[in-house]
């Protein structure tokens, strides 16, 4: 074998002694720190050293005095496994700090009883299990700034251990069932008497009504607070796509929220709230060609304006996909103009709404005007219309009037010239002296002698 082979074995067995000789070492500390049931139960006890102090007398002399005892802090037993072998209490040394003792009383020490022994085994396994923070003790009126060990009871010998535990805190914010029922059923009430309602916000106005009239008029019939929250003009006028306001409704019973969201759709979709009208308010509704929705609202909303206050009522126009220059494809479906009012009122409306179609004119929406009918054969349109609707624009522009051309959807054949009596005349003039300058160009075309 090599030398430097053996040098490898000599030191493999070196680190092998040196290993075991480690081992042993925590071993025989672990033996030691060991404490039995026994020993563990008997609480070792520290004695403060009495001071003396010199006092003097009147003549000067001084003389010992004993000072107060200070009270002995006794440590807190270690809990101990009980599944241990417990060793002879004759075998146990004993601790240092009774050395002392058994000099003073002899020698002799007083041997234990065994029921003492199983009383205090079982105060060690209750220690065990109940695992509770030790209270925390107050220093000593000596002590005071200095470290102190807690202090625990001591142990006699005709009583058992007992271990007590912090004391439970009573919770204070605890109320009785009943209380806490009542809480709850006031706010289940305070719940259910807010609602909230989203509306197109440009329906916010009508909703609001003149000078938040309407607001406070259905505030009052219900019993409910209405708060608006809208979104700003310059917000709404920056984002192109619709927005919508929310009205939150606070107060009142279910009754009178269900009420005042009925009255606030209403408002939105029809302009008029049945629960702010009298007991003579109806719903009357007219089926009307969409060709004619534009003359019943008129230019700027003119029309409908005036229908709605002089006769006291609420028109509600219907929306449509309608298109006057979209093909048409079998029968135009009839559009339902809504009239809300008193009986008499909706049906004078009515009848404004029937004029306004057949004839283009009332004398509500449209006073100090007439109509006249022009028969024109079908031949001659092209001649009163124009060149790219020349003449027609004539017409309206120099008399002052409007003239309606004749469809399929008319309630007469003959084209209708309205306005004041003297404009109407001279357009109707005019109208005819374009027909006769079209047949004399046609005679001149046709016959012989031209040519």
């Amino acid at each position: 074998m090599d030398a430097s082979t053996l040098t490898h074995i000599a030191a493999i067995v070196v680190g092998m002694l040196i290993t075991l000789v480690v081992v042993k070492s925590f071993q025989a500390k672990e033996a030691n720190s060991v404490i039995t049931p026994a020993n563990a139960t008997k609480p070792t006890t520290r004695k403060r050293k009495k001071k003396k102090v010199k006092a003097t007398n009147g003549s000067g002399s001084s003389q010992g005095v004993k000072a107060e005892e200070v009270p002995v802090i006794k440590e807190r037993p270690l809990p101990v496994p009980l599944n241990e072998e417990e060793e002879p209490a004759s075998t146990r040394e004993a601790p240092k700090g009774n050395k002392q003792k058994k000099k003073k009383n002899g020698g002799q020490t007083k041997p234990k009883d065994t029921s003492l022994q199983q009383k205090e085994a079982t105060s060690v396994k209750q220690t065990k299990t109940n695992s509770r923070p030790a209270p925390k003790t107050k220093a000593l009126p000596q002590e005071q700034g200095k470290k102190t060990e807690p202090q625990w009871e001591t142990h006699k010998p005709d009583e058992e251990w007992v271990v007590e535990g912090p004391k439970k805190k009573k919770n204070r914010n605890q109320k009785p069932k009943s209380v806490k029922s009542a809480n709850v059923s006031q706010t289940s009430s305070a719940a259910a008497s807010t609602d909230s309602i989203t509306v197109n916000a440009s329906k916010i106005g009508v909703v609001i009504g003149p000078k938040g009239a309407t607001m406070k008029a259905l505030e009052e019939a219900t019993g409910c607070k209405l708060d608006i929250n809208a979104p700003s003009k310059d917000d709404s006028s920056k984002v192109k796509k619709p927005q919508n306001a929310t009205i939150v409704i606070t107060g009142g019973d279910a009754e009178g929220i269900a009420k005042v969201k009925t009255a606030i759709l209403d408002l939105s979709n029809k302009g008029y709230a049945k629960l702010l009208q009298s007991d003579n308010f109806g719903e009357f509704s007219t089926m009307v060609h969409p060709r004619y929705l534009s003359e019943i609202v008129g230019p700027g909303g003119k029309t409908i304006q005036a229908i709605q206050s002089a006769l006291d009522v609420k028109l509600t126009i219907p929306s449509t996909d309608w298109k006057p220059n979209a093909p048409k494809v079998g029968k135009v479906k009839l559009c339902q103009v809504g009239i809300a009012g008193s009986k008499e009122h909706s049906k004078e409306a009515k009848a404004v709404i029937q004029s306004l179609v057949r004839w283009h004119h009332h004398e509500i929406t449209h006073p100090g005007l007439i109509h006249e009918q022009v028969d024109v054969p079908q031949e001659f349109y092209h001649c009163v219309i124009g060149t790219r609707g020349s003449e027609i624009k004539h017409i309206r522009g120099n008399f002052n009037v409007e003239m309606f051309m004749p469809n399929e959807d008319s309630v007469t054949d003959s084209i209708i010239v309205v306005g004041k009596q003297s404009n109407v005349d001279r357009a109707i003039t005019y109208i005819q002296t374009l027909i006769d300058r079209d047949t004399e160009q046609r005679e001149k075309k046709y016959n012989d002698e031209f040519y």
